[in-house]
């Protein structure tokens, strides 16, 4: 008799367990184009291939679509408001912005933004 609920609970048990393969993801390669877009929008200047390859641990860089990306994410990042925002912030100056066209300009904006930001916490 006392077999009967223990046999149930070993089944209850059994059936709850999760299979950990269930939700393994597959490997799909490193998309070159976004890494670009994110080194770029991060402020991070244009890395080497083999430096790529080591932090993605992907031996395939594809170099045009990394610097489509990256060109993309500098005309996100390297405007006047963006910049001046990043000033205002505190933050450096972003080195994806230093090969941008109006780079000289961008630094002025940045570097106002950066004395706005330092004078208004002084008065705080």
């Amino acid at each position: 008799m006392r077999l009967i609920p223990l046999a149930i609970l070993v089944l209850m048990l059994t059936g709850c367990q999760i299979n950990p393969y269930t939700f393994q993801p597959d490997w799909t390669g490193t998309n070159w184009f976004d890494a670009g877009k994110e080194d770029a929008m991060n402020g991070a200047s244009v890395k080497s291939n083999e430096t790529l390859a080591s932090n993605f641990n992907d031996p395939d860089v594809d170099r045009s679509d990394y610097l489509r990306g990256y060109a993309e994410g500098q005309k996100r990042i390297c405007t006047e408001d963006f910049i001046h925002a990043w000033g205002l912030a505190g933050k450096l100056f972003p080195a994806s912005c230093d090969t941008a066209e109006n780079a000289d300009k961008l630094r002025r904006v940045w570097q106002k933004g950066m004395n706005e930001g330092m004078q208004a916490t002084r008065l705080n």
